[in-house]
Parts: C-alpha cells; structure tokens; sequence
C-alpha cells in the first residue's frame, strides 16, 4: 500500500477526521482524550456496519486487531488500516513488530509505551486534542517544529551525531574547521548515554527523524530539564537530506519523489522512509564517479565531502 489515507468516523456525540500519512501512526496522549472511543467506534462499525450507529468512511477497510488470534488474523489482513489499543498485550512483542514489517496494511497504534522493536518517525506521533471542540477533535502532530531547520554556523561545543558510518563522516568532516567536538552515539538509543557526558556544553544533537519515534520522548524531555542548551537536527535521513541538496535538483524524476514522497514508497517493500531513500539514492548515483552511494553505508563516497556539496547539503535541511 502506498500514498495518504483519510478516515472518517462519526457518531451522534463525537466525529473524528483524520489523515494518515505513514504505514505506522502512533496515537498517543492523556486519558481522556478519545483514544479508547475511536478504537470502540471502529469496532463496533466493523462488526455491526451502520447498525452500531457508527459512521466511517475510508477507502481501505478498517478494523481492530485484539485478542489471542492476532497472528492469525493478521496473516488474512492485507491492503487495511488495522488499529490497535494500548491494553493489547501482543503490542510490544518481537512477534508482532516482525508480523507488521512483512505487510502491506497501515497500523494505528494506540499506545502510551514506547515501541523499542519498531522504527517510526517521529513525524509519525499524534495526539487528539478535543479541547478547541470536543465533538470535532482534531490530530496533532506531536514533534512538529522539534528540529532546527538551519544549523550551518554551529555555535555549538559538541555535536552527537546518532549515525556511525557515513552520516557521521560527513558531520566530522563538516564541523572540522569549527572549535567544537563531534562524536557519534553509535546508536539511537545511546543518545541521553552520551548527553549525561556534556551537561555544561552546548549540544547538537543530528538524528535521523523516521526511526527515532521510540526514542523522541525521552530525549525531549531529558532537553526540558537540561541546565545547558540542546538543538536537534533531525532530517528524514542523512540520504533523504543528500538527495534534497543542489546535488541532485536537476533530475526530475527525485524531484517529484521528494514533492511527495508518501505516493511512491510501498509500505511493504520499504518499512520505513529511511530505507526507500537509502535504496533511491543507491538506485540514483550507480556508477556516478565519487558520488555512487552503497547500502551499507560503511563510506560515504568522497565527492560529498567537497565544499560546495557539503554547503549544499546542510542548506538542504532550512528548505524543507
């Protein structure tokens, strides 16, 4: 499945309308807020139709996946948007993270947790917000606007860059005439490991956006209460930032794809954003001397290192 899905879902006391843009929304928040009365609206239309009292409207079948046949069920889903609540106890298994990664549905997860075995964007993470109309509450994006858009001056002390191979060879390479420190985490989930060593620097924190969803909680919250100052740049991924850069403007065909990105990546070939775009910009430079990008990442090809490529790259990120 591919491209942006809107539901519809109403009753005589509360309509919820809302837009999908990823194969995995997390629908996080308060009690209180309507989470557990989507997920029953949903329910009940999906086992009583228009008999419920409920409404929906979508273009891909819609239902809730619960109970101790989950696998079994799932294996008979395809092309849906499956939601599930947060009191399902399949939610955080290895099992079911891999079931989902194998599919071709869309996934509402209703959770408060963070999904540790599942790479989301942290683009990805919504609340319901029920306080401007309770009957029309609306979705918001939790994270939007948590990145810094121009980070080219780096007036920073240290700069923790999540990514250990190429990502952070350009980094290095781009901060070294700066009086500053860049270092890698080697990992996301070693990030605040690495804050707790730079309590009194100015830190940049580089991270890419699509799979740091589980992550994203903490490392806010670890800034709120912070002495010294914390920046994020979290670009979609270090390719998704190269193939925006001057690089690549005049080739139409990544243009469009990065017009609109959701209308080209099939959810069941690539899981996250950050492998399509790894695999575009592998497909875009073969062959291309001292720009010919490889999977593995392991060394970034030196022709991103010039100068006026690494300008254009980091320019990439404030024309979003």
């Amino acid at each position: 499945m591919k491209g942006e899905v809107k539901i519809a879902v109403k009753n005589r006391n509360v309509s919820f309308n809302f837009t999908l843009e990823r194969n995995i929304t997390i629908l996080t928040g308060d009690s209180g807020t309507g989470k557990t009365k989507l997920i029953n609206m949903i329910r009940d239309y999906s086992q009583f139709g228009k008999a419920s009292g409920v409404t929906l409207k979508c273009e891909k079948p819609c239902l809730v996946l619960a109970g101790n046949n989950w696998e079994l069920e799932l294996k008979q889903t395809q092309e849906s948007i499956v939601f599930v609540e947060e009191s399902s106890s399949f939610l955080n298994l290895y099992e079911f993270a891999k079931a989902i990664q194998d599919s071709d549905n869309y996934y509402v997860l209703v959770t408060r947790e963070s999904l540790s075995q599942i790479p989301y964007s942290i683009d990805s993470i919504y609340q319901i917000n029920r306080e401007k109309n309770p009957k029309k509450p609306s979705f918001e994006k939790i994270y939007k606007g948590v990145s810094k858009r121009d980070i080219s001056d780096f007036p920073y002390d240290v700069v923790i860059v999540e990514d250990s191979q190429s990502g952070f060879q350009f980094f290095k390479k781009a901060t070294e005439n700066h009086p500053l420190e860049c270092v890698t985490s080697g990992g996301k989930s070693r990030i605040i490991r690495f804050l707790n060593q730079y309590k009194n620097k100015r830190v940049l924190i580089i991270a890419d956006a699509a799979a740091l969803g589980p992550e994203i909680r903490d490392i806010v919250y670890y800034r709120a209460i912070a002495v010294n100052t914390i920046d994020f740049f979290f670009p979609e991924s270090f390719e998704w930032l190269i193939l925006r850069s001057a690089i690549f403007k005049n080739i139409s065909s990544i243009q469009e794809i990065l017009s609109n990105p959701i209308d080209h990546i099939d959810c069941q070939e690539y899981f996250s954003w950050e492998r399509f775009f790894t695999s575009l910009l592998v497909s875009s430079t073969k062959n291309r001397p001292n720009l010919e990008y490889k999977a593995n990442k392991s060394q970034l090809p030196k022709g991103y290192l010039s100068e006026a490529n690494m300008q254009s790259i980091l320019k990439a990120m404030s024309n979003k």
